[in-house]
């Protein structure tokens, strides 16, 4: 199996970005999920309940991280390693951590296209937000703001096994992996434990429960009710339906597409 895709996606629930390589930090891949948008109670926003936040594109450059208003053809530079604002508390699912405003600029900016008061917060290496200690394997392992986990995989054959079963095909970018991968056989990720891609190893510990974001179509911006239901029918365990398997990272690293994968 060899790796055959890189994503990251630098603001929680924006768009993702495709990458040849990249860096893989103690949290993640580089850059990944770093940034987050929250409301005036200091807690995150998602796609979830701000389908409309799938307007917003992003890429990236030297300087940072160029967000795109598809609505009004407005970008805005996110700068790398620039917050003016002070370390406080916010909210991402159960966990409460440190975070800091970027600056009020870019937060009225978010605020007016989304119609709410939001701010742009980064998470600063200094800040550490533990995973799930039932998943644990150090007790030490942290994540940035992604919903729990470091990095998620995702192959390319379990996809095709859904496209098969859904009467309009779905692509990979509505389960928002970090890596995909090829080679194996459908679903074949479920099962992997410690893996070493390039220089960096990976320890699998969670198959990943799925919501309805994965019917958000990042094209065309239209919730639909696919291909969740359509998972459900065969991908359900209790009231979880599964799709792509949870990572953390026991070793730092760097990982490109072609990489292979040994296990």
């Amino acid at each position: 199996m060899k790796v055959s895709q890189i994503f990251i996606y630098p603001v929680k629930s924006l768009s993702g970005i495709a990458l040849e390589s990249s860096g893989v930090t103690d949290r993640g891949l580089e850059h990944d999920r770093r940034w987050v948008l929250i409301d005036n109670k200091n807690y995150h926003i998602t796609q979830r309940e701000r389908p409309e936040l799938m307007r917003f594109q992003t890429t990236l450059e030297k300087e940072g991280i160029r967000v795109y208003d598809k609505g009004s053809k407005e970008t805005m530079l996110i700068h790398f390693n620039s917050y003016e604002g002070e370390n406080e508390e916010i909210g991402v699912w159960d966990d409460r951590f440190l975070a800091r405003e970027v600056n009020k600029k870019i937060s009225r900016w978010f605020s007016e296209k989304l119609a709410m008061d939001v701010r742009l917060m980064y998470q600063p290496d200094t800040s550490l937000r533990y995973v799930d200690e039932k998943f644990s394997i150090s007790g030490s392992e942290v994540v940035s703001n992604a919903d729990g986990y470091p990095v998620l995989i995702i192959s390319e054959e379990s996809l095709s096994d859904l496209n098969d079963r859904l009467d309009e095909e779905v692509s990979i970018e509505r389960f928002r992996p970090n890596i995909v991968i090829e080679g194996g056989k459908a679903f074949s990720e479920d099962q992997m434990g410690k893996i070493k891609i390039g220089d960096s190893l990976l320890v699998g510990v969670k198959n990943c429960a799925r919501c309805v974001m994965i019917n958000n179509d990042p094209h065309s911006g239209i919730r639909t009710k696919e291909p969740l239901k359509t998972l459900s029918a065969y991908r359900r365990e209790g009231n979880k339906v599964l799709f792509g398997r949870n990572f953390l990272i026991e070793r730092t690293g760097k990982i490109k597409v072609g990489d292979l994968i040994f296990q």
